[in-house]
């Protein structure tokens, strides 16, 4: 794994990379409070056969925070283009998970010619009515932020509960705990994204695009919204990993794999 660092208008961006510079190229977009490590054993495993590249979005992991609040979909699709572009990736299959498959969309029909394929893994734009929960962002201790974990994420085995821990959360100078990411910040600055634009995005994506759904009840992405996203673009299609938490390819590493295989290993559409 190297890690590199780039800017977009003032503000010092992280991104992470594993193979070689020449293989085919993909980029993984992490989701909200994440970062790009949360990604390493996906980009580990395919570093024999691919470029992979993986951002830390502004306000997120060793990324600058911006003071701006400027956290939209649009923004950080932005970011994404000039990572690629500045390494020159060409043609690429762009990877997001939750809010990375909402900047994925967005990335889609915004960039259309820079996309051979697309994966949004337990993503789709929200139904009418509903918003994201509140965010908690301070806790006494790590036992404190471990029994919220457990409490908020289905079926996550114990190992990838630590895990997620070492990787959102972090220690403060006073004892207390909070998230690595600006949280706070990020929610404010998506605050009032229009929603009809993001079915637009959906609409407007040219490229073979697969969500892979988590399965566990209640699930994030609804087979009312599975139906939907179809019927809105006969480009994408999607699979659901039985009983599996919105954390598929970290907590459910196993089952993601041979699915995102498979479908990345499709030769490229021509035209």
């Amino acid at each position: 794994m190297q890690e590199s660092f780039y800017e977009v208008e003032g503000i010092k961006l992280r991104y992470l990379e594993w193979g070689r510079a020449g293989s085919p190229p993909l980029v993984l977009v992490h989701g909200f409070s994440s970062t790009a490590t949360a990604w390493a054993r996906v980009g580990e495993t395919l570093a024999d056969e691919f470029q992979v590249v993986a951002p830390d979005l502004r306000g997120h992991g060793q990324s600058e925070w911006d003071p701006q609040q400027r956290y939209t979909d649009a923004q950080y699709a932005a970011d994404v283009h000039a990572l690629a572009t500045r390494l020159g990736l060409g043609q690429f299959t762009l990877v997001g998970h939750s809010m990375g498959g909402a900047v994925a969309f967005t990335y889609a029909a915004t960039y259309p010619s820079d996309l051979v394929r697309m994966v949004i893994e337990d993503s789709a734009p929200m139904p009418p009515g509903r918003t994201p929960t509140e965010v908690r962002s301070s806790f006494a201790s790590r036992a404190e932020v471990e029994q919220h974990v457990r409490a908020s994420v289905v079926n996550m085995s114990e190992e990838a509960l630590q895990g997620r821990v070492d990787l959102y959360y972090r220690a403060l100078p006073d004892g207390t705990w909070g998230y690595r990411a600006d949280v706070v910040g990020v929610r404010r600055g998506r605050a009032g994204q229009d929603a009809e634009k993001a079915w637009e995005n959906v609409r407007n994506v040219q490229c073979p695009t697969l969500v892979i759904r988590a399965g566990a009840e209640p699930p994030l992405v609804s087979r009312e919204t599975v139906e939907r996203l179809k019927r809105e673009n006969p480009k994408i299609d999607v699979v659901t990993v039985p009983d599996a938490g919105h954390n598929i390819h970290f907590a459910h590493f196993d089952e993601f794999m041979p699915i995102f295989r498979a479908f990345v290993a499709q030769p490229a559409p021509i035209g």
